[in-house]
């Protein structure tokens, strides 16, 4: 078996969206994601769309919260939370919820250091429009 991987801008998405392809899986926006879908119809091609969504995570009162907490920090921060698998929020009881702000909140400054803005080991977002 063979699998093309294909990364690009516009113009190449645009190019390839031409051609005959058995099965087309894309992780990207939505506006884009919907011109992939509507070229995909030309030839019935299956699609697979990852298009984001909410990653919940979530805590019962039985969890190893030190370690959940590291996991879950180090997760979020892993390319700033520009990860389609980026835990987005946190379910948990009210009992644990200021305990693991503390564990976060020190996971963070292990990680990072008390200066995260000169962390050589913390990523950067790529423009204003990932910003937002």
């Amino acid at each position: 078996e063979c699998y093309h991987v294909v990364t690009g801008g516009v113009s190449e998405t645009t190019a390839l969206l031409k051609e005959r392809f058995d099965y087309i899986f894309y992780t990207g926006s939505p506006p884009v994601g919907q011109k992939i879908r509507e070229a995909s119809n030309k030839y019935l091609t299956p699609v697979t769309l990852e298009l984001g969504g909410k990653s919940p995570v979530f805590i019962d009162d039985e969890v190893d919260l030190e370690l959940a907490v590291k996991r879950i920090v180090w997760g979020k921060m892993l390319n700033l939370g520009q990860t389609c698998v980026a835990p987005d929020y946190v379910l948990c009881s009210k009992k644990t919820e200021a305990r693991f702000i503390e564990i976060a909140k020190k996971a963070l400054l292990e990680f990072f250091g008390e200066d995260p803005e000169s962390s050589p080991d913390l990523a950067r977002i790529v423009n204003e429009d990932h910003f937002q």
